[in-house]
């Protein structure tokens, strides 16, 4: 299917809102509407800040490298979309019973994503340069940092990750409210440092 940016966030927030808090972060069920959520929230991002795009992506997880396709300029771009978390943190504990994302209370250590982040993003990046091979030359990759941070240092997440970044096509970071290219191609612009990303992720109801 092909969405705009704002139709493809308004999918994620329909299927979202249909959903506990539990069963979107922990059911593999749901792991096709996280991509949508990232895809969206990426390509609103990219419209804003270089221009207009459009979204190919299936609802269905149909297991190839390619999530989705970003429309750019009458050129289709493949993206893989992967999620950096802290490596101690279990993915998806703290919403052990949960319902409702207010009843959600999680102590975490900034610290530790501040010092360590940048390596796990080099860590992540170089796992899946691993698995794709000489495939990830035409890969774009969009990693969703996953952890908290005093601060994501650009200049130290691309300078960590910089030889493992040079095997994709295009690199690409995003958290809850901001996005950054890290390892741009000439086919798909980027800029340096951190662009504004307005975030989109609460379910409106139960």
């Amino acid at each position: 299917m092909r969405y705009s940016p704002n139709e493809l966030l308004a999918k994620y927030q329909e299927i979202r809102d249909s959903c506990t808090t539990e069963s979107f972060m922990r059911s593999p069920l749901h792991q096709k509407t996280q991509e949508m959520w990232c895809a969206g929230h990426f390509s609103r991002a990219y419209q804003t800040a270089v221009g207009e795009c459009w979204v190919h992506i299936s609802e269905k997880d149909e297991q190839t490298p390619e999530d989705f396709w970003l429309e750019f300029e009458d050129a289709l771009h493949p993206f893989q979309i992967a999620m950096v978390v802290d490596p101690v943190r279990r993915m998806g504990d703290e919403y052990k019973g949960v319902i409702d994302d207010k009843n959600v209370s999680v102590l975490e250590d900034w610290t530790a994503g501040t010092e360590n982040g940048p390596s796990w993003v080099a860590e992540r990046i170089a796992a899946k340069a691993k698995k794709y091979g000489e495939n990830s030359a035409r890969i774009n990759l969009l990693l969703y940092l996953n952890f908290t941070a005093y601060e994501q240092n650009y200049c130290r997440l691309r300078n960590e990750a910089n030889a493992h970044s040079a095997k994709f096509r295009s690199v690409w970071l995003l958290n809850g409210n901001a996005f950054c290219c890290i390892k741009e191609h000439v086919s798909l612009p980027g800029f340096h440092l951190w662009q504004e990303a307005a975030e989109s992720l609460r379910a409106k109801k139960i």
